[in-house]
């Protein structure tokens, strides 16, 4: 994979997970900017991913958590249905998958890049 075939979507999620660096450390509420920890579990995580997809990557919505972790979030591809990534601000801590479609909430503690793949195709309804 080269810089010039990083496709648009992909850079969106990259671009969008790079901002997060620039925020304040921290406000009233909590930590603003994540940990190197989260940041590289969560940069690896869609790297990985994108890989495995390539065009069909579809972007991410990250946030930090009030500790310095990064949630990452799929709602915009199906209404019905959401996806979430969570990584933890330190390893003490377990990363995870929560999906939910309209009747049910999941969690999945098993996170990886094919796994993130089998996910982001079923948010896709493929």
């Amino acid at each position: 994979m080269t810089s010039t075939l990083v496709q648009e979507e992909f850079a969106i999620t990259l671009k969008r997970l790079v901002e997060l660096l620039e925020l304040e450390e921290e406000d009233d509420h909590g930590i603003l900017r994540p940990t190197t920890y989260a940041f590289m579990s969560t940069l690896k995580l869609i790297l990985e991913a994108y890989e495995l997809m390539g065009d069909s990557f579809s972007p991410a919505s990250p946030c930090t958590d009030e500790e310095g972790g990064i949630i990452l979030t799929w709602a915009h591809l199906n209404p019905e249905l959401d996806l979430t990534v969570v990584f933890p601000a330190s390893p003490e801590y377990n990363s995870y998958i929560f999906y939910y479609p309209s009747d049910k909430d999941t969690v999945e503690y098993e996170v990886s890049a094919s796994k993130l793949v089998d996910w982001l195709q079923w948010l896709k309804g493929e």
